[in-house]
């Protein structure tokens, strides 16, 4: 209750508290925002929110700044190194061949995108620049607990509900996903283990985290990731040991001053005492370490079949499918022969997976599926922005590693909670770092990193020597007019960022609506929303989805006639098909470089073919061609030409493309079927 009591404290209101709570806020709400609306992406959702609450706190924070007169920074060296990676984006997005919409925007801010690490890096300087006191970190751990205990109670009843019921996936999460969820469990853990033994907390507030610890291990023996296990269980052996070590250590010490000592019966008895204490606390500090410690070295070692037996007994049936080291190392390799130093581009990945991929892969249940991430999201940055994003993360990491380690072991800080706030923050930010590399976490715990480090950089403020570094605007008024010059621009591209949010993710959710209608098979409505999605962003994806209603309505007027269509449905026909095929062909123009575009423009004019238009074959098989040139491995692309030729009574053709498709994929029903009826 004291994080609300201050919450809601008699303390005068200012642009200075505010930008403090509307960055919790920003951390809070991103976490448990949620559209209950099948049209509605929970992962759009969460990064509009995300980017609109850090453009509020943006705002919040050079109004202070404006109004008070002055900026105080903590030391900038960890703070400069954040921006290497959006700087090394930026370059990759400027000189890399990807288009420009793409890499910097994406659908709406995907991790991998220019546009996102610009979020991250200013998320993670305002967390270093607006939390500053200490009662300020102690509220930002407390909001964190409450943060962690809110979802916490919120996947149980999903579970209980969606166990008891079907009206919802027990799998299902608010933080988008389960894997998500696992990962912000185990930063829960790794948290609280830190924060027990490094700070000073009451004995209610040890045993609420020791209660929530268990309840986390819990949903960690559901989901079962084994690396999420591994950091758990390092943490928890260091803290384990660490413990161990310190208890023996003051052990030692008590007892021999009770050897030396030649007073009386009163102060031995006196040591005696004190030893007892210290030992029971040892006791404590060490019990929670000790069971998380075994509970990850048994489900690390071999605690799959019960993990199994909590899964079939709550019917949560969690999967998450990601090209291997083999596969990832793999694209980047072949990436990096024609694309060194600045890589395929942002948000680039997908395709480049498509062009390298091993045709093995077919062999496999997932085939047919495009991933867009690699192994981890610092892996993937590697292949699409280069050797220049490569450079920018290991420096970023080492500064990161070098900067923390060396506050953190060599000097000191004269108040314990900061120390033990800068220690807990520290390890959640390396826990998610790690995550990053050998994981594919959503947006929120990306920016949720940034965020981490950043508060880490603030504490460093107090560790010895004690540098901060102030900047009044009185006492220079040249520097002074360049600052204010500078803000007031930033406040004014914080608004424009706003809006560029807001209409790409109405866009978004109109475009995901006209999906939902078109599956329905509602074609005005679909076209409506898409026309709705197309007049805020002019996007590849919602010009597909154009061409493929109208693909749907040429099939409902050719069904609609059983003989040669009239001159009026001839007509509606020709109107149709036109329209198809321009907004097939706009597709194409703004993303050549993706297949599903060609691939659509190749269908639109197939359905053309039994008409008997001149010249429309040979560009159906062209914009094949073209998808297949991006998609080389595919065994859909030669099966659907194979049909185009079988259509067009092109039967030498149709063999040819049928043991290419046969030949990338051994047991593809589909094809051996059709090449031995054409056989026939």
């Amino acid at each position: 209750m004291n994080f609300l009591s201050n919450l809601f404290s008699g303390r005068r209101w200012s642009f200075e508290t505010s930008s403090f709570w509307l960055l919790i806020a920003t951390v809070v709400f991103s976490v448990v925002a949620f559209v209950p609306l099948a049209s509605v992406p929970l992962s759009y959702t969460k990064v509009a929110v995300l980017a609109l609450m850090t453009v509020a706190t943006f705002i919040s924070y050079v109004l202070a700044r404006l109004t008070r007169g002055n900026i105080v920074t903590p030391p900038l060296a960890l703070i400069g190194a954040i921006w290497l990676v959006p700087l090394a984006y930026g370059i990759s997005t400027i000189f890399s061949s990807a288009p420009m919409a793409v890499s910097v925007f994406g659908k709406l801010f995907e991790t991998d995108t220019f546009g996102f690490m610009i979020l991250a890096g200013v998320l993670g300087t305002l967390s270093a620049f607006i939390v500053r006191r200490i009662d300020q970190h102690s509220s930002f751990l407390r909001a964190g607990a409450w943060l962690a205990g809110g979802v916490l109670v919120a996947q149980t009843i999903i579970l209980v509900v969606g166990t008891t019921t079907k009206f919802i996936n027990p799998a299902s999460s608010i933080m988008g996903s389960f894997g998500d969820f696992t990962i912000f469990v185990g930063l829960g853990v790794v948290m609280s283990l830190i924060a027990m033994r490094f700070m000073p907390l009451s004995k209610r507030t040890q045993t609420i985290l020791g209660v929530t610890i268990v309840a986390e291990l819990i949903f960690l023996i559901i989901a079962n990731s084994a690396f999420t296990w591994i950091l758990v269980g390092v943490t928890a052996l260091g803290v384990f040991v660490e413990s161990v070590m310190r208890r023996i250590s003051r052990g030692g010490s008590e007892e021999s001053i009770e050897i030396d000592t030649e007073e009386g019966s009163l102060e031995m008895y006196s040591s005696e005492e004190e030893i007892s204490v210290e030992s029971d606390s040892s006791q404590n500090g060490i019990g929670i370490p000790l069971l998380v410690l075994a509970v990850s070295i048994f489900f690390v070692i071999g605690g799959s079949s019960v993990a199994s037996m909590f899964d079939s007994a709550l019917h949560v049936n969690i999967a998450s499918v990601r090209p291997s080291w083999k596969s990832t190392i793999n694209v980047g390799r072949n990436t990096y022969k024609n694309n060194t130093v600045f890589g395929s581009g942002p948000n680039t990945f997908g395709q480049q997976w498509l062009k390298f991929r091993n045709a093995s892969v077919n062999k496999t249940q997932f085939w047919n599926a495009d991933f867009n991430k690699g192994i981890g999201t610092i892996p993937t940055s590697f292949v699409t922005t280069g050797v220049v994003g490569m450079v920018a993360w290991l420096v970023f990491l080492g500064l990161f590693l070098f900067i923390g380690l060396r506050a953190l072991i060599l000097r000191e800080s004269d108040n314990e909670t900061i120390r033990g706030v800068a220690v807990v923050v520290f390890v959640g930010a390396s826990y998610l770092l790690l995550q990053l590399i050998f994981n594919i976490p959503g947006a929120v715990l990306v920016a949720l990193t940034f965020v981490l480090i950043g508060v880490f950089a603030s504490t460093l403020r107090y560790f010895e020597p004690r540098e901060q570094f102030g900047i009044s605007f009185a006492q220079s008024p040249r520097a002074g007019f360049a600052i204010v010059f500078v803000l007031t621009l930033l406040l004014l591209a914080s608004i424009g960022s706003a809006y560029v949010v807001v209409e790409r993710y109405v866009a978004q959710v109109n475009l995901a609506h006209a999906g939902q209608a078109l599956s329905t098979g509602n074609l005005d409505v679909a076209d409506k929303a898409t026309t709705q999605s197309l007049l805020f962003v002019s996007s590849d994806s919602a010009y597909r989805m154009e061409a493929v209603i109208g693909m749907n309505r040429i099939v409902r007027l050719l069904q609609s006639t059983s003989t040669k269509p009239t001159s009026g449905t001839y007509k509606k026909l020709q109107t149709v098909v036109s329209r198809s095929v321009a907004v097939a062909s706009e597709a194409t123009k703004l993303n050549p470089n993706n297949y599903k575009n060609w691939y659509v423009l190749g269908n639109v004019y197939e359905l053309v073919v039994p008409l008997k238009v001149s010249g429309v074959y040979k560009k159906a098989i062209s914009a094949y061609k073209k998808a297949e040139e991006l998609n080389p491995t595919s065994a859909v692309i030669p099966f659907t030409m194979a049909q185009l030729a079988i259509a067009n009574k092109s039967y030498k053709d149709a063999e040819t493309y049928l043991h290419k498709a046969v030949a990338l994929k051994p047991d593809y029903t589909q094809a051996i079927f059709t090449l031995s009826q054409l056989d026939v």
